[in-house]
């Protein structure tokens, strides 16, 4: 048993115990009273009824700041019965809380139980089938229900058989046990308090990338003349350094977003297909545009022409001063490059306006777009490429479900993700590469909306009557794919014989599945994957509160993401810093 559950069993106990015993005094016959207890038994039941407040009082104000005020209100209010009480993310919340008292507050617990136990030993109450009961307390509670707030009632005349020499023993271990989780606790806030102050915020680091996704998603406009449909997805990115240690990012570290460009021919022939760029986030404090020799460092070729167009730029290497023109065609100027390069760069400065176009070189090879599979495929088919079968490896499925929930957290309220964005919206490319003939490093976000750029606002408008945290619902239920390598359509049918078709458009249905999920593989799972699925459906379950929230969005970074980060980097072998 966990130190919380073994906690909540002596909360219930000790009132148990209490109005026990004062039963015991009430029908002592007069004689039996003088020679045996006289006045001393009224005090002694005085002396537990105060451990017992001290230890509830305790008790709460450890649980306080980890628990829900519903939840709380549940476990004292029935502390023998709640399921919370054994809950195991519970016992993780409290470790986190107390940190290094953690063992000697589970020691103390233990003593408490001991106490408990050897009171209880003497005092003749129903107990249930010792077979069905692992502990002895939980045998009392089990076999005396309460009746009332803290009232229970005895179906035969109380005996007690303890010694005043023991009983007082017992109840100066109490105290002293008592006065040690008191100092526990005290400790523990102080620290919290210092630690709350001293660890780093993610808050800011998150907004700041939400900003430049939401401003990159403003500049990319298809204004070109051509007849084809144009799409774009946007490459999703774990941004490890979001969540560093450390309180600042060193600001040589630019910001860069890589996305997928596609072109599909409508009566004509395309003139191209496929384009990969990487678009560079001029950072506000910057000031000016930044001179190409410092904005591309990975430039090894060029791109000029006897009257620049506007959606071009001059020669940088023939003039690194002068400063990269404004691109008012994509279209035009991905023609013009063409086929030149897989992979071309873009920057984006601090207003709103994309500049550009150079040639990045690269030895990356990547099939066109038509080409791609999605994480749904992966997971649910198994699709065969060049001959050979693809299942995601464990290193791989926890690379992703990391990568996801870092891009949930600030891509969130952007036009790149909708509220039911599902692993269908999860597409990589296939590549050249023997080793590996899809790239699972490199997921794209492809919402199934004709056009991300054209779609998106019509689509999130008709489900804006969604819950502000569906966007986590969708996580949790990523993260039980990935976790058990299965979709949610394959688990339902798994479990009912057949799957509902509207499952993915149904928030609520899906939670429930979701929720059921979670709990019939709480067991299987591991306790970061437990741990951030059970706190995505907490947030889906609480429509008053919002990741455009700062305190939110910093807890869900806490309670999502560090422990996936933490067990993916324990995984690989790798050291957080």
């Amino acid at each position: 048993m966990s130190g919380v559950e073994v906690a909540g069993l002596v909360l219930g106990c000790l009132p148990l115990l209490i109005q026990g015993i004062e039963s015991y005094n009430e029908g002592l016959d007069p004689i039996k009273s003088f020679m045996r207890w006289d006045k001393e038994l009224p005090q002694c039941i005085r002396k537990l009824r105060n451990q017992h407040v001290h230890y509830s009082q305790t008790i709460r104000i450890l649980l306080e700041p980890i628990t829900a005020d519903v939840e709380l209100a549940e476990m004292m209010t029935d502390p023998g019965s709640s399921q919370l009480w054994k809950d195991k993310e519970m016992a993780l919340k409290l470790q986190d809380r107390l940190q290094e008292s953690y063992h000697a507050y589970q020691g103390t617990i233990a003593d408490i139980e001991r106490i408990t136990k050897q009171i209880a030993s003497k005092l003749d109450l129903d107990r249930a089938n010792e077979q069905l009961k692992r502990n002895d307390l939980e045998a009392l509670l089990a076999a005396n229900p309460k009746k009332g707030i803290d009232k229970f009632e005895f179906k035969k005349r109380i005996r007690f058989g303890m010694s005043k020499k023991t009983v007082k023993a017992l109840l100066e271990e109490l105290n002293d046990c008592n006065r040690e989780l008191e100092r526990f606790t005290e400790k523990s806030e102080k620290i919290e308090t210092y630690r709350k102050a001293a660890k780093p915020s993610f808050v800011t680091r998150l907004q700041r990338i939400q900003g430049y996704a939401k401003n990159l998603h403003t500049s990319l406009c298809w204004s070109c003349s051509c007849k084809d449909v144009h799409r774009t997805s946007l490459q999703l990115e774990p941004r490890g350094n979001l969540y560093a240690s450390g309180m600042k990012i060193s600001n040589s570290s630019k910001t860069c977003f890589t996305v997928s460009f596609s072109s599909v021919a409508a009566g004509t022939a395309a003139s191209w297909k496929w384009q990969a760029a990487d678009i560079n986030i001029e950072e506000e404090e910057d000031v000016g545009l930044t001179s190409m020799s410092s904005l591309m460092p990975r430039m090894t070729k060029s791109v000029s022409f006897s009257s620049p167009p506007p959606y071009s730029i001059s020669d940088p290497v023939a003039n690194h001063s002068q400063s990269l023109q404004e691109v008012t065609d994509i279209c035009a100027s991905i023609q013009q490059l063409q086929p030149a390069t897989s992979r071309i760069g873009l920057s984006l400065d601090a207003r709103k306006k994309l500049r550009g176009v150079y040639i990045i070189d690269t030895t990356e090879k990547l099939t066109p777009v038509s080409d791609v599979v999605s994480l749904e495929d992966l997971l649910e088919r198994r699709p065969t490429v060049s001959g050979k079968r693809v299942k995601l490896s464990k290193k791989e499925r926890y690379s992703l479900a990391f990568t996801l929930a870092s891009s949930v957290l600030y891509l969130n309220s952007t036009p790149w993700l909708t509220n039911q964005w599902a692993a269908r919206d999860i597409q990589f490319h296939q590549t050249a590469a023997a080793s590996s003939f899809i790239d699972i490093e490199h997921p794209y976000l492809a919402p199934t909306a004709k056009d991300p750029l054209d779609s998106l606002t019509a689509k999130t408008k008709a489900l804006s009557f969604q819950n502000k945290n569906t966007v986590l619902l969708a996580l949790a239920v990523a993260l039980l794919e990935l976790y058990f390598g299965t979709t949610a359509e394959k688990y339902q049918e798994t479990e009912h014989g057949a799957c509902n078709p509207a499952l993915h458009q149904n928030s609520w249905m899906l939670c429930a599945m979701a929720h059921q999920w979670a709990e019939q593989s709480q067991d299987e799972l591991s306790a970061a994957f437990l741990s951030a699925i059970r706190h995505c459906l907490r947030c889906f379950s609480d429509p008053g509160v919002s990741l455009q929230d700062s305190e939110f969005l910093q807890a869900a970074a806490e309670g999502i993401v560090l422990p996936l980060q933490e067990e993916l980097y324990q995984f690989l072998g790798k050291t957080i810093t």
